[in-house]
């Protein structure tokens, strides 16, 4: 089954990772009603203490718009504009393989 999926890096302005992780945590109720959302994963560095990583995994592309295009997400993203370093980076990813996904 192909699925979508693709890793974030938010480059926290210097001091301000608590103030991200707290307004991106509204994005975890939301995903749980998106049942094309396969995993949500939010990360921090531990040699990169200025960055906040997410690796995420839907069931197919339609199935990330739904994320992309939901009204948490939108407040997010704009609460988020001024703590970090605009844009985000995103790359896209294709699942070869994984323990726990089904397989590609």
């Amino acid at each position: 089954m192909p699925t979508h999926g693709h890793v974030v890096r938010f480059r926290v302005k210097p001091g301000k990772r608590d103030e991200v992780i707290k307004v991106l945590c509204p994005m975890f109720e939301e995903v749980k009603k998106e049942p094309g959302t396969l995993l949500y994963l939010m990360h921090v560095s531990q040699n990169e203490p200025d960055a906040v990583w997410f690796y995420e995994r839907y069931v197919d592309e339609a199935a990330f718009e739904v994320h992309r295009t939901s009204a948490t997400h939108d407040a997010v993203l704009a609460a988020l504009k001024p703590l970090i370093a605009w844009p985000p980076e995103i790359h896209f990813l294709d699942l070869l393989d994984s323990k726990g996904l089904p397989k590609p």
